[in-house]
C-alpha cells in the first residue's frame, strides 16, 4: 500500500508539498485530483493540436507532470487543406 502511494504522490505532485497522509487518504487524495487535472490536459491539448484521448489517459496517470507538459508544447502548425486559398495577411 505504500508503494502505490508512493508512486502516486511522486505523479501528482505531492511529494513536492512534503504532503504526509496515511496511504489509504494520499491514494484517494491523488486519484481524485489526477481525475480532476485529466480533462483540463485534456483540453489543453486539445486546444493545441494534440490528441485530447491520449492526453487525458496521460493527465490521469501523470496529473500535474502531464498538465505541465501541454502547458509548455507549442501548438501545432495547422497543414493547409486541399484546395484551400493561400493565406493572407490583415495587416494592410
Amino acid at each position: 500500500m505504500w508503494t502505490i502511494s508512493s508512486i502516486l504522490s511522486v505523479t501528482s505532485g505531492f511529494v513536492l508539498m512534503r504532503y504526509r497522509g496515511g496511504p489509504a487518504e494520499l491514494i484517494a487524495t491523488s486519484l481524485i485530483i489526477d481525475a480532476a487535472l485529466a480533462p483540463l490536459t485534456a483540453i489543453i491539448a486539445a486546444r493545441r493540436g494534440r490528441s485530447p484521448l491520449v492526453w487525458a489517459v496521460l493527465g490521469f496517470a501523470l496529473g500535474m507532470w502531464a498538465l505541465a507538459a501541454t502547458l509548455l508544447m507549442r501548438p501545432r502548425a495547422e497543414e493547409p487543406r486541399p484546395g484551400a486559398p493561400p493565406p493572407t495577411s490583415d495587416a494592410a
